[in-house]
């Protein structure tokens, strides 16, 4: 079916659980259980999901040709169809609905994650796919009861004879390992990049971009014309949701996506940088090792002052891990033009602040009671955050400042690293080759080759038989 859009209507949306839920699940399957067993993921795959959710609104259908009332009468839809607005919304509905009945506590802040907290199970819903959390028993008796209510396909990872070793997890590469669990990102996006930016036969690069003069136009760059600016933006597009899935590039690609508007050929020039970097690192794995229990998630944030050569903004930059895990990574370039270090450093740590309560904010709602250290290597900064007020910073916004507070009732406390073992460097600006490597390894991150046999074929041809 299709529904014709007339106009925004809030009430019809619904929620899809952000990438580091998917981590936090995984980071859930990697900590050793209260009595010592290890933990496995279910994948489940309700068909025809839609079909299950009552419309809650009058919606009248031209009845098809097949129908022997086709031409004479409408159909009025009890159930949701696929194409009408609101199906999403009555599917989220729906499922959020059984799965409260069987003892699980719907996420607040996030409404499509789950805990149980008498069986210890995280979930996340992503459309009609369900990702769990959780002992063998537990996923045996969450897979019967699923069945009960839906037609669905289960996938099963973990350690036992009867589960699988590595799966497809929500368009990502899950495997289990001896260690603990690894996630990477579908290698065809990597594999695209380099295909349409010709670079089959490229020999590769140790560094997805170079800083100095080196990152400039130069007098000979003209403006994109025409099919090359398509092809700009369709491949910096695709770098740009890659880059959720690499630390060590994403640096790079958000530069690159800041040119989106106006590209010239400097703009390509870089961007097939980035290219011979996923040429020749085209696989990043995220290791999540077997742990104990944690108590807090650690937020380390950096920036780089004026690092734009062009605007003279600076970009802000950090990593979550709870544990060993690492479970998010971001780069943003910041709004204002800072007028120091200390002051651009101090936006970093309150975005950094930012997202860490918004991961304490997920993890209570899969059931886990965790606080926040903020971890970070400018004396400046956290000088500011550690008194009381403006003082000589005046021109500062005060909204900055509510992380003063917070401070000081101790709900966020400020630890003070040394600058060559923050990781946050990695996603504020150019690093040179063994530098990106000692981050990776210290966010538990391994650059491989190759590729995982679950991942599906870029271009792949069957035969019929005649």
């Amino acid at each position: 079916g299709r529904e014709f859009n007339v106009g925004r209507d809030d009430a019809l949306y619904a929620a899809t659980p952000p990438l580091e839920a998917l981590r936090v699940v995984i980071s859930h399957a990697a900590t050793h259980s209260r009595g010592g067993a290890r933990r496995s993921v279910m994948v489940n795959d309700v068909r025809r999901a839609y079909f299950y959710a009552k419309i809650q609104r009058d919606v009248y259908i031209e009845l098809p040709e097949e129908d022997e009332m086709h031409g004479k009468m409408l159909g009025k839809l009890k159930l949701c169809l696929y194409g009408t607005r609101d199906a999403a919304k009555g599917w989220q509905e729906t499922l959020s609905a059984h799965l409260e009945t069987i003892g699980f506590k719907r996420g607040r802040g996030h409404p499509c994650v789950f805990h149980h907290p008498e069986r210890d199970i995280k979930t996340l819903v992503h459309g009609d796919d369900y990702v769990s959390a959780g002992s063998d028993e537990s996923m045996d008796w969450l897979e019967a009861e699923l069945a009960k209510a839906y037609e669905i396909q289960t996938q099963k990872l973990g350690g036992s004879k009867e589960q699988k070793v590595e799966g497809k997890v929500l368009n990502r590469i899950l495997r289990h390992t001896a260690e603990g669990w690894e996630i990477e990102a579908d290698p065809r996006h990597a594999e695209l990049v380099i295909e349409q930016l010709g670079l089959d036969n490229d020999s590769g690069v140790a560094t997805p971009g170079v800083s100095g003069n080196d990152e400039e136009d130069i007098d000979t760059d003209t403006p994109l014309v025409g099919d090359d600016i398509t092809k700009y933006r369709g491949v910096i597009a695709r770098c740009n949701y890659l880059g959720t899935d690499r630390p060590d590039a994403l640096f790079a690609i958000k530069e690159g996506c800041r040119e989106m508007s106006k590209p010239t050929t400097g703009s390509l020039r870089r961007l097939r940088r980035i290219g011979r970097y996923l040429k020749k690192y085209p696989r990043l794995v995220w290791k999540f090792d077997m742990q104990d229990e944690q108590t807090e998630i650690v937020v380390r944030t950096d920036a780089d002052w004026a690092g734009c050569r062009r605007s003279r903004k600076s970009t802000s930059g950090g990593n979550i891990c709870i544990g060993n895990h690492c479970i998010k990574v971001w780069a943003k370039t910041q709004a204002v033009i800072a007028k120091s270090s200390a002051e651009s450093e101090l936006y970093g740590v309150v975005r950094g602040a930012c997202e860490g309560l918004g991961m304490r904010s997920l993890c209570a709602d899969l059931g886990s009671d965790v606080g926040i250290r903020l971890e970070l290597d400018a004396t400046a900064a956290k000088g500011i955050l550690d008194r009381q007020g403006l003082a000589k910073v005046r021109h500062i916004d005060v909204n900055c400042l509510w992380l003063q507070e917070q401070c000081a009732k101790k709900m966020v406390p400020l630890v003070k690293i040394p600058g060559e073992i923050n990781t946050a460097d990695l996603m504020t600006k150019h690093l040179v080759g063994p530098v990106i490597l000692k981050h990776l390894k210290n966010l538990n991150l391994d650059l491989r080759v190759g590729r995982s046999e679950q991942a599906a074929k870029l271009h792949s041809v069957s035969t019929l038989s005649p």
